[in-house]
């Protein structure tokens, strides 16, 4: 390879870089409105002056606020699959334990994109089912395929494990939705593997006193 194509290669490299890293800002920008708005209620307009650019220079990133929100649903199946990978297969109760722990921190970190997502999908149906749906039943199966091997093995009783997996995520939702909602604040950090482990606690071993 010679000198002059390696500079090209790294000037592209850069290039690429600026882009993505505009491309981010823009989507963090759209979120932090749809957010506050709903994106039925947002224009192009109020995503770029959010995102401190001319509303001609979204453009040169994205085709339009579709592309923008389908962008973002993109961004929000990264961060579950991140949180799937917390969870190293779900091998152990202390892998559901950080599975449930990570979820909790993912959510401060990219509140306003999850709760686009959550607002979005109760009113757009390619959302709800190309982007929520599929996440959530991505989650189901692995909490499924824990259960039934855990079961296997005589860790756990008989029980369904596909409704197990599904109560497991209603235990979620009810962590989370006030705070999607607006309505409580997120448990602090310091508070999240507590609440994590108490949530694994009773999932595992119910709320029936136990013998001694």
């Amino acid at each position: 390879m010679t000198g002059q194509t390696q500079n090209q290669d790294r000037l592209n490299g850069r290039r690429q870089r600026r882009i993505e890293r505009r491309r981010g800002e823009i989507l963090i920008a759209a979120a932090q409105v749809f957010a506050r708005k709903s994106y039925a209620n947002t224009t192009t307009r109020e995503i770029a002056d959010e995102a401190d650019i001319a509303e001609g220079t979204l453009y040169n990133y994205f085709g339009g606020k579709r592309d923008i929100l389908l962008a973002i649903a993109n961004e929000s199946e990264t961060l579950m699959e991140r949180i799937l990978l917390t969870g190293e297969g779900l091998r152990d109760r202390e892998a559901v334990v950080r599975l449930f722990e990570e979820g909790l921190n993912i959510f401060e970190l990219r509140l306003p994109f999850i709760r686009t997502m959550f607002i979005e999908a109760w009113v757009d149906d390619e959302i709800l089912r190309d982007f929520a749906v599929a996440q959530l039943g991505h989650f189901h199966q692995r909490l499924e395929a824990y259960i039934v091997e855990h079961i296997d093995s005589g860790a756990l009783r008989p029980v369904d494990p596909a409704l197990c997996a599904q109560l497991a995520l209603g235990m979620f939702g009810a962590l989370v939705i006030p705070v999607l909602r607006g309505v409580a604040p997120l448990p602090a950090p310091d508070k999240r593997r507590e609440l994590a482990e108490a949530v694994v606690d009773i999932l595992f071993d119910g709320i029936r006193a136990r013998q001694t």
